[in-house]
């Protein structure tokens, strides 16, 4: 995705301001894995579009190899200041073209919060060529809207604020209506061509927005991706961290930081003065598990 590549956008912000993923999502995408074949490995784990390698620094521990890959150098970087060692690769690909990766040689695909930047065709192409016919392909996101338990209020100013073409939705680059649409298009594309065990979770049920006549997804009872205590501070910080947020302000150099502003607007609603306020929220989550086609021989 463009706008992490280019010199203006804050690699160091994004490892600092991103949400982490809960410590039980490599369990649970295991536990996936291994479900209908006990004998499925756990060699090799590729984490593709890694970014500054938040979700690949939970896989070694379960995996022998790990490599990271991504298209932005200063977000691969940023990843290798973060680790603490080397057992991570880090590998500047695209996502739709990894030769260094011989056929049939990938235990687990990760994808986090990256699929939908894609080309979706030729992404689950090379992945179909690149897993083994037991391997496991988990992509999982969330679109960064959530539920405000103590103030509702707010759900429809962010969500609003993010989307709206008057806003910031205009600003966003091709492809971030796959994640808020909770990986449909995914979906319908893995169908077609006859993955297996295609499962699709949501939580919680605001995500799928207008209803659709698909396959529907499974609304998982608790969250399962993401790990992130929340006060107003630190989702300023997060919203700081959105690509629209840096191309909104390219074009508008001289206007409040759109992040603030929308925090100030929340906090009026909610009545709230104290930006260190826990708040509790329910994220907007999507995890999306299947198998290539070949498990079905």
């Amino acid at each position: 995705m463009a706008t992490y590549s280019k010199p203006e956008y804050s690699a160091d912000g994004y490892q600092a301001s991103r949400p982490r993923y809960k410590a039980s999502l490599v369990d649970t995408i295991l536990t996936y894995h291994k479900k209908n074949d006990p004998t499925a490995g756990t060699d090799f784990a590729v984490d593709v579009a890694t970014g500054t390698g938040i979700f690949a620094r939970q896989l070694p521990p379960h995996f022998k190899r790990v490599v990271g890959t991504d298209i932005s150098a200063m977000m691969l970087q940023s990843a290798r200041d973060a680790s603490t060692d080397n057992s991570i690769e880090y590998i500047e690909a695209a996502s739709e073209d990894m030769p260094f990766l011989e056929p049939g040689s990938v235990d687990v695909i990760t994808v986090a919060t990256g699929a939908h930047w894609f080309d979706i065709e030729k992404f689950v192409k090379e992945a179909r060529r690149v897993l083994k016919p037991n391997g496991t392909l988990a992509i999982f996101g969330y679109p960064g809207f959530a539920h405000f338990v103590d103030y509702p209020q707010c759900d429809k100013i962010l969500k609003d604020y993010g989307l709206g073409d008057d806003k910031l939705g205009r600003f966003w680059d091709k492809g971030r209506e796959v994640l808020v649409n909770g990986y449909r298009n995914y979906h319908k594309v893995l169908a077609r061509d006859s993955w297996t065990d295609i499962q699709r979770y949501i939580y919680p049920d605001t995500i799928e927005g207008e209803p659709s006549t698909e396959v529907p997804p499974v609304l998982a009872s608790r969250p399962v991706i993401m790990d992130f205590d929340v006060t107003w501070k630190t989702l300023q910080d997060f919203l700081l961290t959105w690509s629209t947020v840096t191309l909104y302000h390219k074009k508008y150099p001289g206007r409040e930081n759109a992040a603030k502003s929308v925090v100030r607007e929340m906090m009026a609603a909610a009545g709230s003065t104290d930006m260190d306020e826990q708040l509790n929220i329910q994220w907007e989550e999507i995890l999306l598990m299947c198998h290539p086609p070949q498990a079905a021989a």
